[in-house]
């Protein structure tokens, strides 16, 4: 589903996508990357198109279902012509169907870069970088980073990013969520994927956040830019206190009553989270936003997974936040997703949703992660699907 993003009624907006995009694409540029001249199309293998929009596995159903992402992530590598350039960041690669395409794609002259996190060295990882090389200079390459790829205090590169010069008849697409390429991620956890097609700015942005990362040195902390209706926010963040915490900040834009529009629940704002860790000192002071919310009026839904701090469900347990972790043994939420539908921002018909690799807790603030924000009704249409699908039957 291709859709245009609602902007919401900010100041300086328009000259912050116009700078910010110059900047990304410039920078880019100076660091050496060219863009890829596309091959003709008969030189593809796959005649797949990637769409703007979200792509949700569904852990509990039939095996297409359970790779619906990973069928979408390699359909679009199947496309990509000769010549053309992908680039993923992923925490964590086993999956051996989609190294395969990624070689076979490599085989056909396309430009193949990985970057992968240390904490375990999967197989299907380690035959990619024998395969690609481990020369962050050439145009193929698999490389790890030890702890955080741009950061100086720990953590680890989280990120899930998935972008490609050209596939099918897109061009430009990032792809941002929280799977990683594992059979576990698909058969036991509830994960999405957001497709931006055919926008350069946005593409030429986090490809320049990956040739920072591909280095494994410091290179700079946390950076927000806003591009054609799209919030980015590249971490770490290690110096993040409570009130400058984005995720705090992007509470705090909440307000309760006044939605309309036919937003939110009966003129109340509705939050709606989905979170896979939620824990520590962060997540305290976070989820006492939460309960704050619903003590102000906000109709506020929680899914829980595996990392939720006992502190922290208490908290929202005792303001009366409804709460829901899923049915299914051994099968969780690993969404990051904060979805609002009401007062956002001074906007009283917003329909907003947060999603990417981003937990909040402590340890996420040292990481390499992405948070997307998107301001678009057809994409809330989508997560709130989703949502209920997860609430209703997971």
């Amino acid at each position: 589903m291709t859709s245009t993003p609602r902007l919401a009624p900010r100041l300086l907006r328009s000259l912050c996508v116009a700078v910010v995009a110059a900047l990304a694409l410039t920078a880019f540029l100076v660091a050496g990357a060219r863009p890829d001249r596309a091959a003709p199309a008969a030189a593809t293998t796959s005649t797949y198109t990637p769409v703007t929009g979200a792509t949700f596995n569904r852990p509990i159903g039939t095996n297409a279902q359970q790779r619906r992402i990973f069928t979408h992530v390699n359909s679009s590598v199947a496309a990509s012509p000769p010549g053309s350039t992908i680039k993923i960041a992923v925490f964590s690669f086993s999956d051996k169907a989609s190294a395969d395409r990624l070689l076979a794609a490599k085989a056909r002259g396309v430009h193949v870069q990985m970057i992968f996190d240390d904490h375990t060295k999967y197989a299907q990882e380690l035959r990619l970088q024998r395969a690609l090389g481990a020369n962050r200079e050439a145009r193929s390459f698999a490389v790890f980073c030890h702890l955080s790829c741009r950061g100086t205090s720990g953590g680890n590169m989280h990120d899930k990013i998935f972008l490609f010069s050209k596939a099918g008849r897109a061009s430009n697409v990032t792809m941002v969520g929280s799977n990683n390429m594992t059979g576990y991620n698909a058969t036991r956890q509830w994960s999405d994927l957001y497709t931006i097609a055919g926008d350069p700015a946005t593409y030429y942005t986090y490809a320049g956040f990956f040739d920072q990362m591909k280095y494994d040195k410091p290179s700079g902390g946390y950076y927000q830019p806003e591009i054609n209706g799209y919030q980015s926010q590249f971490y770490p963040y290690a110096g993040s206190t409570r009130f400058t915490d984005p995720m705090y900040q992007a509470l705090s834009a909440i307000t309760c009553t006044g939605a309309t529009g036919g937003t939110g629940v009966g003129g109340k704002t509705l939050v709606r989270l989905s979170q896979h860790a939620w824990n520590g000192s962060r997540g305290i002071y976070l989820a006492d936003k939460v309960a704050a919310l619903r003590r102000a009026g906000c109709v506020v839904q929680v899914i829980y997974g595996v990392g939720i701090g006992s502190q922290v469900k208490s908290i929202l347990a005792n303001a009366g936040v409804q709460l829901a972790t899923v049915r299914h043994r051994s099968v969780r939420t690993h969404q990051k997703s904060l979805q609002v539908s009401g007062v956002f921002d001074g906007d009283t018909a917003a329909q907003v949703v947060y999603t990417g690799s981003h937990n909040w807790s402590n340890g996420a603030l040292r990481r390499d992660d992405v948070l997307l924000r998107i301001e678009d009704p057809a994409a809330y249409a989508q997560y709130r699907a989703n949502f209920d699908d997860i609430w209703k039957n997971g």
